[in-house]
């Protein structure tokens, strides 16, 4: 029998893909914006990207969410040859024109929560290597043993943590000033703990649970033009890993 759905898909690549909550988190947000609305999992290997975002492109696919890994790969499927600019796609949508664009919703949405924190310094504590979505041209950068680290935190209002296990006991002593919020720090998923540690201080931080919801909520407004809220997200995303 053929199947006669009509209602817009959106597909979800990774890889792997198996654990990744996205599905179950898009599918929960789709149906709180009472959107009939069905969602798709691939997972996808890197050499196959291109191909696979080709054929969502021409088969009437309403969007595509990248799993990170898989981002910078998808940013270059128009132009293959300019694949080492690092321009990474974590979210391909429909335009005007009903072609297919691509953006880096975690990028743009994390700019956004940046932008909000700009009364002191912006720093960047440990190795400049990542592929977190965040420009680090535009911090101040510090080695985590840099003298009176303290007092650097404190006059700071952005601070990214991209440090090694070496740099953690330094970072998570207990004599670190307080804060009352208007410290925002971006942990790029090196150590959990030591975002705790900050978090229980009162500083305002960002981990990989925050890139997920803030990027799926970009997508889904992309897509669909309305945005789940956050508990709606965050719940979905909780039940789904604590399965």
């Amino acid at each position: 029998m053929i199947d006669g759905t009509t209602e817009p898909i959106l597909v979800v690549i990774g890889n792997p893909i198996a654990g990744n909550p996205a599905q179950f988190a898009l599918e929960r947000s789709l149906r709180s914006l009472k959107l009939d609305w069905r969602v798709l999992s691939f997972d996808v290997t890197p050499e196959n990207v291109h191909a696979a975002i080709g054929g969502f492109a021409v088969t009437g696919i309403a969007g595509v969410l990248v799993a990170r890994e898989l981002a910078g790969q998808a940013g270059s499927w128009k132009t293959p040859s300019a694949s080492a600019d690092g321009r990474a796609v974590d979210c391909f949508f429909r335009d005007e024109e009903k072609e297919f664009s691509g953006e880096d919703q975690t990028q743009i949405w994390l700019n956004a929560q940046i932008d909000k924190f700009k009364a002191g310094r912006s720093i960047w504590l440990g190795s400049d290597q990542t592929d977190a979505p965040i420009q680090a041209t535009a911090f101040e950068h510090f080695s985590a043993e840099v003298h009176d680290l303290a007092t650097l935190i404190t006059e700071s209002s952005v601070i990214v943590l991209n440090v090694d296990s070496a740099a953690e006991t330094e970072l998570d002593r207990e004599d670190w000033p307080e804060d009352d919020g208007r410290t925002l720090v971006i942990d790029l998923g090196v150590s959990p703990e030591l975002s705790a540690n900050f978090r229980n201080r009162g500083y305002l931080v960002i981990g990989e649970d925050e890139f997920r919801v803030g990027s799926l909520q970009l997508c889904i407004a992309r897509w669909t033009g309305q945005t789940p809220s956050d508990d709606v997200v965050i719940d979905a995303i909780e039940e789904y890993l604590s399965v």
